[in-house]
């Protein structure tokens, strides 16, 4: 009985495995190709997200408006120290993503045959260099919003091939490798809170809301670029907030998690899980136009998050703010070392562990604590001693059974392959991913 039990247990998590995110992420956009090499390895700690920046198409001409998803191509300034690097970072338990296109490497796909030559791509540079997933930096209205016809449900086609790529690359990715690809989006302002403007939805037609909108259950991390934004922004207020200020990070970043009906009429998204939410700001002044410095970054982020008082004008239509805000993120991590990291270091103050965050004292006796999740080598089993510990595999066989006499014990599981686990300690049954 308590095998069967297991096995429906299993069957229930492998139809939905979710992409193995640390609890709170610092994600860095990685310059691979150009400026001195940064071994990955070497990059401060707090970063565990990396982008690599980027998989750009560029035009035959060097337009960047006239690029072409056939000449999508990475180069790194030291392709073979990346490759090495790549691994040492996923041991740690960090994740690394291909970032495609970029400022001047966007592209538009105008055909089924664009959409099939993208995939193919996508998944030659996930197998070659071992990723955990995809970063979608699709820019520029000639890419995004060139023929502004569509709507929140009903967008172009142009758009809809691009969630059709995606798509396919998830289904793809988890019929490889056993568990669900990593998807992060970073889109410009315009292409997303720009749909309460009148005339950024006008110019821009929102277009990045129709793929938020459809492939909300998969994405990861939504990264909205909260700065060149020169011309300032509308909120769910009314009123219009400039990039580089506290207001411009908490009004926008409210309004993708609420949600709003766009102007001119492109349709109502329905907003997104704050869980699924990453702030993304210039780590430097010389990074973009709007960046703003450590203070009023974590002032800003305070109050989203429910932990300071409000900095600026812009009230939350939330009381508490959310608390739920999975990280930061940064363009770009090249950028932060030359200010000795005090991006990283700002988000270290804001966000602290949360293996020790949103237990109760009742849970705490009651609950194990098991961590690293995901893992590769071993795990730390706290709070729990005098019981025997089972783990089961995907198909219900038990693969490491011991009892447990510590209230802090080290566990090996280095003979495990990767994959979904289910570990059984008492009465509890808890999921463990091995990478």
């Amino acid at each position: 009985m308590k095998k069967l039990l297991l096995l429906s247990v299993l069957f229930l998590f492998i139809n939905f495995i979710p992409a193995q995110l640390p609890c709170n992420v610092l994600v860095g956009y990685y310059q691979s190709s150009w400026g001195p090499y940064v071994p990955l390895s070497s990059v401060n700690n707090n970063y565990n997200v990396f982008c690599i920046s980027f998989l750009e198409a560029g035009g035959s001409d060097g337009i960047s408006d006239n690029n072409s998803v056939y000449n999508l191509n990475f180069y790194a300034t030291n392709d073979g120290k990346l490759r090495q690097d790549i691994p040492v970072v996923q041991a740690q338990g960090k994740k690394v993503l291909m970032s495609i296109g970029g400022g001047t490497g966007s592209f538009k796909l105008n055909s089924p045959a664009e959409v099939t030559f993208l995939v193919n791509k996508v998944k030659t540079v996930i197998q070659t260099y071992g990723l955990d997933g995809i970063d979608v930096d699709l820019e520029r209205p000639t890419y995004l919003s060139q023929n502004m016809g569509g709507t929140v449900s009903t967008p172009e086609a142009h758009i809809t091939y691009v969630i059709d790529a995606v798509q396919q690359l998830l289904t793809w990715y988890k019929n490889a490798y056993g568990k669900k690809m990593i998807l992060t989006l970073v889109p410009e302002v315009a292409y997303t809170t720009g749909g309460l403007s009148p005339y950024m939805s006008a110019v821009y037609g929102a277009a990045y809301l129709p793929i938020i909108e459809t492939l909300k259950n998969d994405i990861d991390l939504l990264m909205i670029q909260l700065y060149n934004a020169s011309g300032g922004n509308y909120a769910l207020d009314g009123m219009v907030y400039n990039h580089g200020t506290p207001d411009f990070i908490i009004s926008q970043t409210e309004a993708i998690i609420k949600g709003f009906a766009c102007t001119n009429g492109k349709g109502v998204f329905s907003g997104i899980s704050p869980s699924q939410i990453a702030v993304c700001l210039p780590a430097s002044a010389g990074s973009a136009d709007g960046y703003i410095g450590t203070a009023a970054v974590k002032m800003a982020m305070d109050y989203l998050r429910g932990t300071g008082p409000k900095p600026g004008m812009y009230t939350l239509k939330k009381a508490g703010g959310y608390p739920e805000i999975h990280g930061m993120a940064t363009w770009s991590i090249n950028n932060d070392l030359t200010t000795g990291y005090s991006y990283a270091a700002n988000y270290a103050t804001i966000f602290s562990s949360c293996l020790t965050t949103n237990i109760t004292e009742n849970e705490k006796s009651n609950t194990p604590l098991i961590y690293p999740n995901p893992a590769n080598t071993q795990i730390t089993i706290e709070n729990i001693s005098g019981v025997p510990l089972k783990i089961f595999n995907a198909v219900g066989q038990l693969v490491l059974e011991k009892t447990i006499t510590n209230e802090k014990n080290s566990i090996d599981i280095s003979h495990l392959t990767p994959g979904l686990y289910l570990i059984q300690t008492g009465n509890a049954v808890q999921k463990l991913m091995v990478d």
